[in-house]
């Protein structure tokens, strides 16, 4: 091969890649910026009150063997079975850490923070269709539920009421406790409002507190 056939084919190669480079960057520069919406779907996060949190509780069969465990002995009682799912949260140790662990990882490695026991407590309710909220302030995260039959719960009981339901507190970072107790958090710190079912945040100027202490 000649030496100008050489260099001809390098000009082509070099304008080529050039010209790839140049139709990316043109790409890129008339791509519309991504909504939060679709940095959260692909990301696997959710965003409650400008803040990104990742997101694992999915409704599918993973936790099914250890909710009909926990379950068994109930026979339908709903407060049975929510208090039950609660009550083994609680038994899994609170522990910080620097990556997120999954409700899988939080059980594996018997422990977990705020937002992890959160999400642990939420997969296992959502894999019996009980209604859930993950409230948030500045620096923490709990839970609170919805009971069908609130005849059981201890009184006096913490709430929140929200689209007319009451929502019964959860605490997960006690070794012991109940549901409705009441966990010391301020009203007026509450951020966000996150609905687990319908994966939408709800105004916390919507949402009425009771607090029993």
């Amino acid at each position: 091969m000649s030496i100008s056939v050489k260099r001809l084919l390098y000009r082509i190669g070099l304008y080529g890649i050039a010209g790839i480079v140049a139709y990316s960057l043109y790409l890129r520069a008339n791509v519309p910026p991504e909504t939060d919406e679709q940095y959260c779907e692909r990301k696997g996060m959710v965003k409650i009150h400008n803040r990104f949190y990742k997101y694992d509780v999915y409704e599918h069969n993973e936790m099914k063997p250890i909710v009909d465990m926990l379950t068994q002995n109930c026979s339908g009682d709903s407060y049975c079975e929510i208090d039950h799912m609660y009550q083994y949260v609680l038994s899994i140790p609170y522990k910080e850490s620097s990556v997120d662990r999954n409700p899988s990882d939080v059980i594996n490695q018997n422990g977990g923070d705020c937002d992890e026991k959160s999400f642990l407590l939420a997969t296992l309710l959502l894999q019996n269709h009980y209604e859930c909220l993950l409230i948030t302030t500045k620096e923490h995260g709990f839970i609170a539920v919805h009971i069908p039959d609130e005849t059981k719960v201890k009184k006096p009981a913490s709430y929140v009421i929200a689209n007319g339901k009451k929502y019964f507190f959860a605490e997960t970072t006690v070794s012991k406790g109940f549901i409705g107790e009441y966990n010391h958090i301020n009203p007026k710190d509450i951020e966000g409002i996150f609905d687990m079912v319908t994966k939408k945040e709800i105004d916390v100027g919507k949402i009425n507190f009771s607090i029993g202490s």
